[in-house]
């Protein structure tokens, strides 16, 4: 090697020109001599290996024979030369073909999309995936806490860590380097964000009750109804079919989630239902839309007012509630950093509702306050992390006996009872 700087170094005096390169194509290596008599080693691959070319060292400080060794583990290794931004659409194909699989929800896709462009944004186009470092990351992530609110920072370092969790063993020989940024790194620079403690009372229900009657349309009257009277999430009124409903109107069951197809509750697991009176006369007004109407979705039971072909949008549950709802309707502490109802409680306000709504009313009729507790997690479908985690394989008391099922019918009654009871003496006080 030193003969060949001593040769390097006349031949460039002579030529003029400030280095030159001899390759190495079997060890994929090219040596680079400067006039000067510095000596660089680099990685070369041909375009055809898709492979990422990069620096390995200098002589002597580097041996001839070790830099043909990481060459060659280069090579081997496969380590790509893919931008940031390339990589990002491959995760994003990755996970919209997890939708068609079944494996996730379509909503859920919507909102990872909406956080990997966002990560794609704070990232050149002729960045590097392979070559991108941890003080790179860590800008990154120091701009999100600046520039964005407490939560959305903590959700986009969840999502560059998801990518990179993705992404590495394929585009950078298995090097996540975003694995070495601590967990707690944006958690112990920005308050952690709370549930808000938002709720709402039977005289402010019983009202939001009337007040929907004025809806320009009885999809969006019934949708309404419904989830002041069910609790579900607002997704569960908009993804409501008729397969769903039995025939003679008695119950309602979510199905499960299995192989290929995605459950229609949060949980992935049935949720039956009882079909009260109030709930039977807004299920039969809907069918009977149907069966009157030229053309509409026969599939869903709440239809965009709009676009009938459409099922009902989320959004307009959203409007709707914020439009209708009396003044004063929304109580409890309101603060910044919240997760969930900064402005209000659309999307927890029947939920929270019926939760302490089912307590009381069960408590009226002589259940103890931890039995009512429990049937209150029954009709809210919400899962109990304390209780047996194999009861749903070994437990069919419920199919047997009927015992669940039997109690949710008396909470939803009660529930609805006092809704009505509550409607009718906002009537009364009208004189209406």
């Amino acid at each position: 090697m030193r003969t060949c700087v001593a040769a390097g170094k006349i031949i460039l005096a002579a030529s003029g020109k400030a280095r030159r390169s001899k390759y190495e194509k079997e060890s994929y290596l090219r040596i680079d001599f400067s006039k000067a008599g510095k000596v660089t080693f680099y990685a070369e691959f041909p375009k055809a290996m898709g492979l990422k070319g990069r620096k390995l060292g200098e002589w002597p400080e580097l041996a001839l024979a070790i830099a043909r060794e990481k060459a060659a583990e280069l090579a081997a290794g496969g380590l790509k030369s893919d931008a940031v931004h390339a990589v990002i659409e491959a995760y994003e194909r990755d996970l919209a073909a997890k939708v068609a699989r079944g494996k996730l929800g379509e909503n859920s896709l919507r909102t990872y999309l909406c956080r990997t462009a966002l990560v794609r944004q704070a990232f050149g186009e002729r960045e590097t995936f392979a070559d991108v470092t941890y003080p790179r990351l860590v800008e990154v992530v120091d701009e999100w806490i600046v520039t964005r609110s407490n939560n959305h920072a903590l959700e986009l370092f969840a999502e560059l860590r998801r990518v990179w969790k993705w992404a590495s063993p394929l585009y950078s020989n298995g090097n996540n380097i975003a694995a070495s940024v601590p967990d707690d790194y944006v958690s112990s620079r920005v308050q952690h964000p709370t549930p808000t403690r938002l709720f709402t009372d039977i005289e402010s229900i019983g009202r939001l009750w009337m007040n929907v009657a004025a809806c320009t349309s009885i999809h969006q009257k019934n949708a309404m109804r419904f989830m002041i009277l069910t609790g579900v999430r607002p997704v569960n009124v908009c993804n409501l079919k008729w397969e769903y409903i039995s025939g003679d109107m008695r119950e309602i069951t979510y199905p499960e989630g299995v192989t290929g197809m995605r459950g229609a509750m949060k949980t992935q697991k049935e949720f039956r239902l009882p079909v009260t009176a109030a709930m039977k006369t807004i299920l039969e007004e809907q069918a009977a839309w149907r069966d009157a109407a030229p053309a509409c979705n026969r599939d869903y039971v709440f239809l965009q007012p709009r676009d009938p072909m459409l099922p009902f949008a989320k959004r307009s549950l959203d409007k709707l509630i914020k439009t209708y709802s009396p003044e004063g309707a929304v109580k409890g502490v309101r603060h910044d950093g919240t997760v969930k109802g900064r402005a209000g409680a659309f999307n927890t306000l029947c939920r929270k509702f019926l939760k302490s709504n089912v307590i009381a009313q069960m408590r009226a009729r002589g259940y103890s306050r931890s039995d009512t507790r429990e049937i209150s997690q029954l009709c809210l479908h919400h899962s109990d992390k304390s209780a047996d985690p194999m009861a749903e394989h070994y437990d069919f008391s419920d199919e047997i006996l009927q015992e669940e099922m039997a109690l949710k019918r008396q909470a939803f009654e009660a529930h609805e009872a006092s809704i009505l009871a509550q409607v009718a003496l906002v009537r009364r006080r009208r004189g209406q």
